[in-house]
């Protein structure tokens, strides 16, 4: 088990890996005003026999709509005001979408609610400093010829050469996003997720594991080259930005994802000079 962080917060705890839990406390008489302000959302919107749309008697309407959608909606505000005001209040900065969970007994709209958090900031890797010098061979075989291989060969060094924590949240929501956009292209393809995985010869559990062990690559890669850019003082001007923004209009709705290919190709540049 990973060892906790010593935090100021009785309502938040933190571990080593950067995963951390908050516990928002959310009081009955905050749950039934917003049920009430929900109930006059669905009010305006609501038609049935006998009245004019938006004129129904909030009973009439309540009678009328789910409760699970209601008790969705009416958790799902609440979570989220109480959540950013806590993550605020910590000074705490998330990468991913957070894990929900009553630890209340009663969970209902007349009893104090008690939810737990759970989400993770940006992991922190170490690199060795054999790196550089492992770079610098690559660099001076006369051999490496290829570029594409040059730069395979230089990133598995950064790979090999980097010790981060990478918290199992975090991997597990990027496969479950990953398994989302499968999802959707087989649907798109006219084909199910299990054609598709028998076509590749893969179980699903193996297709799993492999995007795991992907991710895991993928993620201890970016966070060298943004520790490198950080100790070489690499940076990204505004100006170079708006630039790719300009000629690539489909890339300018994703601004951070511009400042990372900025800044990983001047942090290849850097190391091919080693």
């Amino acid at each position: 088990m990973l060892a906790l962080m010593k935090t100021n917060s009785i309502d938040l705890k933190k571990q080593n890996d950067k995963v951390f839990t908050l516990t928002l406390d959310i009081k009955s008489s905050d749950i039934k005003n917003e049920y009430q302000e929900h109930l006059k959302h669905f009010q305006s919107n609501f038609e049935t026999k006998g009245f004019r749309k938006g004129k129904a008697p909030l009973e009439v309407v309540e009678q009328n709509i789910s409760p699970e959608k209601l008790f969705e909606e009416v958790a799902s505000h609440l979570i989220s005001h109480a959540y950013s005001k806590k993550i605020k209040e910590n000074g705490l900065k998330p990468i991913i979408q957070p894990q929900i969970k009553f630890i209340s007994k009663d969970v209902d709209f007349d009893h104090d609610w008690k939810v737990e958090v759970t989400s993770c900031e940006l992991p922190e890797i170490k690199l060795s400093n054999k790196y550089l010098d492992e770079i610098k061979k690559i660099n001076s075989d006369k051999e490496n010829t290829d570029e594409n291989k040059k730069i395979e060969k230089i990133i598995d060094v950064l790979v090999e050469n980097g010790k981060v924590e990478l918290p199992e949240i975090l991997i597990e929501s990027d496969t479950q996003n990953q398994l989302s956009q499968l999802i959707d292209q087989a649907r798109q393809a006219g084909i199910s997720v299990n054609d598709y995985l028998k076509n590749k010869n893969l179980t699903l559990e193996q297709y799993k594991e492999n995007l795991k062990k992907q991710l895991t690559k993928e993620w201890t890669l970016n966070l060298a080259i943004t520790q490198i850019a950080k100790e070489q003082k690499i940076e990204v001007s505004e100006k170079e930005v708006t630039d790719i923004s300009k000629t690539n209009p489909s890339l300018g709705q994703n601004i951070n994802f511009i400042y990372y290919l900025l800044t990983q190709q001047k942090v290849f540049d850097f190391l091919k000079k080693l």
